[in-house]
């Protein structure tokens, strides 16, 4: 069993691609969002649900721990990670969409720019795991860890194949009080929240 684990795990980092960022600053369309709040993710909710929750959270640990604002929920971006996360699960097709299209949605008319992070892995692993492989890779870790960020959405897709699906949606609001997004790459140490823990699909 734990090596069957093990291999789910190294499956799941090897499949992570690179993060991705969108400015559009100069582009100036609709108001901030207001902050909302995260799905509760309890035990009774679905497993998706408790996972993206679960990863929310640890995002926020992890910026706190190195002194940035915490992001808040957004069921916009979430909205559109849940779609690309089973937009891949049903292609089978393991890519970054095409973020400044997004941006330039209705819904999202409230953000100036918006950074991506994509994770599959082949069969079921915990919340943790996403989430620890999202930090150890440089480019995710510069969304996870971006000053110029204050808003994400989480969605994942517990696939029929047993394959897991999961997007990030960071998001940069209108008239933010915040630093520059930011594309330089921030130290690997320290993980807050490295454990291989946390609901998983099935």
């Amino acid at each position: 069993m734990l090596r069957y684990r093990a291999l789910l795990v190294l499956l799941a980092v090897l499949a992570l691609a690179s993060g991705c960022a969108v400015d559009l600053s100069g582009s100036p369309r609709g108001s901030a969002p207001a902050p909302q709040s995260a799905p509760a993710g309890g035990e009774s909710a679905p497993a998706e649900e408790q996972i993206a929750r679960a990863v929310f959270d640890r995002v926020n640990d992890e910026r706190e721990a190195r002194g940035l604002a915490p992001v808040s929920w957004n069921d916009a971006l979430a909205g559109v990670a849940r779609e690309w996360s089973a937009e891949m699960a049903a292609t089978g097709t393991f890519e970054h969409q095409d973020i400044g299209q997004v941006l330039r949605r209705e819904e999202l008319a409230g953000f100036r720019a918006m950074g991506e992070n994509i994770f599959r892995a082949t069969g079921p692993v915990p919340a943790g795991t996403i989430h620890a492989g999202w930090m150890r890779s440089d480019s995710h870790r510069v969304n996870v860890l971006n000053p110029g960020w204050d808003r994400l959405g989480v969605g994942v897709v517990c696939a029929d194949d047993g394959s897991v699906w999961a997007t990030q949606e960071f998001g940069r609001t209108a008239g933010a009080d915040l630093p520059a997004v930011a594309s330089t790459t921030p130290p690997a140490e320290p993980v807050v929240r490295p454990e291989d823990d946390g609901p998983s699909c099935g």
